[in-house]
C-alpha cells in the first residue's frame, strides 16, 4: 500500500517498523537532511513540503521501502547500463554542479547513489566512474556529503574484493553564478517548516489500520542488484580475501537461544528459516537473502542473535542454508514461554 508523493514512493508494508514495533531501525530519518521523514506509530511519516528529493533515505533503507521517482530505479539502471556496455566513462552530476555534459546522468543529489548502482556500472564494463557535485557546503543538502563519500568508499572495497580497480572519483566544482541562492532559500524554508511542522503527509491510506504483516517480502531490488553485480564481477576475476569485514550476517548464541522461532517468523526476506522435520528443530540462514535489517536482533528477547561482520563473498553469493541452531522438538517449552511472558510483563510467572 504505497503512495507516490511528489517524486518519492514509500512502500509502508516493507518498513521494518511496520513489520514489528520492536524495530530499532532509524536509517531513513537519520539520513534525511531536512527532517522530511520521521518514524512514529510504527510506520514512516513523510513531509512532502520538507522533502528536497535528494534520495539519501532511499539509498540507506535496507528494506528498499523508499524509492525516488525522479528518476526511478529502473530508469537510472537503464541509463547506467546503456553507457557501461560501451566501456564508457560514466559521469553523475548533481543539480548544483552546473556541469554541462550531454553524456552525464543528472541527479538532484549524489546521495541518490548507493553501492549497488555503482557496482552495476562496474559489472557492465564502465571504464571509469566520476561524480561531480556543486559546492556542498553551500547547499541545503550539505549533510549528505559524508554518505556520498561512504558510498564511494564501500563500492571501491567491494570492487577490490573482486580485484576490479576501475577508478571512482568525486569532484566538487565551484558555482560561477548565484544559483546557490536556491539552496539558501531551501534552507530558510526548511527552518520555518520544521518550526511550524505544517502540511504533514502520511504515506499510508487514511483508513488503513496498522497491523503486523506476517507475509514474507521479496528480497529488495537493490539487494538483488548488489548480489548480481558482485556475481558478475566475481566471474570475471579471481577473488581475494579482503582484510575488511564488508558483509553482515546473523549468528545465534546456542547457549542463549531456546528455539522459539520468533526470528524466523518475523524475518521479512526468508533469510532465517525453520526446519522442523523429523524430531529436530533447526534454524538456518541463507546469507544471500539477508539485508541486515536487524529485525531478528530486535525481536529476540533472549538477545541470542547478533549480526556479525565478515568478508566471505562466497557465502554471500551462495544459496545454501547454513545451520545456526538445533534442538530436540520434544523439549519442554514451558520454561522458555514463561521466561518470555515474565520479561514482557515484568512479573514472575509461576507453574502450578
Amino acid at each position: 500500500m504505497g503512495r507516490d508523493t511528489i517524486g518519492v514512493s514509500i512502500a509502508q508494508e516493507q518498513c521494518s517498523h511496520y513489520l514489528h514495533k520492536a524495530s530499532t531501525c532509524q536509517c531513513c530519518s537519520e539520513a534525511c537532511p531536512t527532517g522530511a521523514i520521521t518514524l512514529t506509530q510504527n510506520h514512516p511519516i513523510y513531509d512532502a513540503v520538507l522533502c528536497l528529493q535528494c534520495g539519501a533515505c532511499a539509498s540507506i533503507c535496507p528494506m528498499g521501502a523508499i524509492e525516488v521517482l525522479t528518476p526511478s530505479d529502473a530508469q537510472l539502471e537503464e541509463e547506467i547500463i546503456s553507457r557501461a556496455v560501451l566501456n564508457a566513462k560514466i559521469i553523475f552530476t548533481c543539480k548544483e554542479s552546473e556541469t554541462k555534459c550531454e553524456e552525464a546522468i543528472s541527479l538532484r543529489c549524489l546521495a541518490r547513489l548507493e553501492p549497488s548502482l555503482l557496482l552495476l556500472a562496474l559489472a557492465k564494463g564502465a571504464s571509469e566512474i566520476k561524480l561531480i557535485s556543486g559546492e556542498c557546503q553551500k547547499c541545503a543538502l550539505n549533510h549528505t556529503l559524508p554518505s556520498i563519500h561512504k558510498t564511494i568508499e564501500m563500492t571501491q572495497k567491494y570492487a577490490d574484493l573482486c580485484t576490479v580497480h576501475t577508478p571512482i572519483t568525486l569532484e566538487c566544482v565551484q558555482n560561477m553564478s548565484d544559483n546557490n541562492l536556491t539552496c539558501k532559500d531551501h534552507s530558510r524554508r526548511t527552518f520555518f517548516l520544521k518550526l511550524f511542522r505544517q502540511k504533514r503527509v502520511d504515506p499510508s491510506v487514511a483508513a488503513t489500520k496498522i497491523t503486523h504483516n506476517t507475509t514474507k517480502l521479496p528480497v529488495p531490488k537493490k539487494h538483488q542488484r548488489f548480489l548480481q553485480s558482485l556475481q558478475l564481477l566475481a566471474e570475471k576475476t579471481l577473488l581475494i580475501r579482503s582484510p575488511d569485514a564488508l558483509f553482515l550476517s546473523p549468528t545465534i548464541d546456542t547457549t542463549q537461544c531456546i528455539g522459539c522461532t520468533i526470528c524466523t517468523n518475523i524475518c521479512p526476506t526468508k533469510a532465517l528459516e525453520t526446519d522442523a522435520s523429523e524430531e529436530i528443530l533447526r534454524i538456518t540462514c541463507k546469507h544471500s537473502r539477508c539485508v541486515a535489517c536487524h529485525l531478528c536482533v530486535d525481536v529476540c528477547f533472549k538477545k541470542a542473535i547478533t549480526l556479525v561482520a565478515h568478508n566471505d563473498l562466497d557465502a554471500m553469493l551462495s544459496t545454501q542454508q547454513i545451520l545456526l541452531y538445533e534442538r530436540q522438538k520434544n523439549e519442554d517449552a514451558f520454561p522458555c514461554v514463561a521466561e518470555k511472558m515474565s520479561t514482557l510483563l515484568g512479573a514472575k510467572i509461576y507453574n502450578t
